[in-house]
């Protein structure tokens, strides 16, 4: 399991983080644990949300595009002639 540091941290948000910690039963470490890992979950599910519209948006701007030339092949390109 990696291990990751985190310097400065304002007193404030510290105390916060410690007395959340404490309210939930949990070491400072289990709450940053838990709080990273909520967020996580949260931006998964908005992705998965908004996923339906951005489908339908690309498939819109293919539609209003339609012969607009690859991204990829214009950076690949691009890209060579350097």
């Amino acid at each position: 399991m990696a291990n990751v540091t985190i310097r400065g941290v304002p007193k404030r948000v510290h105390e916060a983080l410690r007395a959340s910690a404490k309210k939930h039963y949990r070491s400072l470490n289990g709450e940053l644990l838990h709080i990273l890992a909520s967020r996580r979950e949260r931006g998964w599910q908005q992705f998965e949300r908004d996923r339906p519209r951005m489908d339908r948006l690309r498939e819109e701007i293919a539609r209003k595009y339609p012969n607009a030339p690859d991204s990829v092949e214009l950076i690949r390109e691009d890209r060579d002639s350097r």
